[in-house]
């Protein structure tokens, strides 16, 4: 029996949800406006046990960001996905630790380092931290040695 008035949740304008398969999570994202699938992020928490991708001397947790792919370009589906792993990377226990390989093997033209190193994202190569800047700051493309991927990872927030 309802005794009051209904209130209506207002929804956000795009839900993220974890599907899995095989054991590894994928996150989809949905436009709750447009009814479309926006992208999705295959993530997974794991020890590194080597400065290889993160700069640190003990085994330590890191969310690693396998793909990221977001179908609707500069509308903010990446950084959304990117602010949820974010939030996966305090939950999981790796303490806002994140590492990924940012290349785009559709397009030389798209390279994804921009993209993430706007969003705080570090190359463990201060040279190519240098060139990414650079290339940011004037608008223009990557030197080619960038474009077949760099291994960056975001500190802890």
């Amino acid at each position: 029996m309802v005794t009051g008035a209904l209130k209506f949740l207002k929804l956000p304008a795009r839900l993220i949800y974890k599907a899995e398969k095989d054991g590894q999570a994928k996150y989809n994202m949905f436009s709750t406006k447009t009814c479309e699938f926006l992208g999705y992020m295959k993530a997974e928490t794991v020890t590194l046990m080597t400065k290889d991708f993160y700069p640190v001397d003990k085994p330590t947790k890191s969310l690693y960001i396998n793909k990221l792919e977001a179908f609707k370009k500069r509308e903010g589906v990446g950084t959304d996905f990117i602010n949820f792993a974010k939030h996966l990377s305090k939950e999981s226990g790796a303490e806002g630790r994140i590492h990924l390989i940012a290349y785009n093997a559709d397009s030389i033209a798209n390279p994804p380092q921009k993209f993430y190193r706007k969003l705080g994202f570090t190359s463990k190569k201060p040279e190519d931290n240098i060139a990414i800047d650079e290339a940011i700051k004037n608008d223009t493309p990557l030197p080619l040695r960038l474009t077949f991927g760099s291994i960056m990872y975001l500190e802890k927030f």
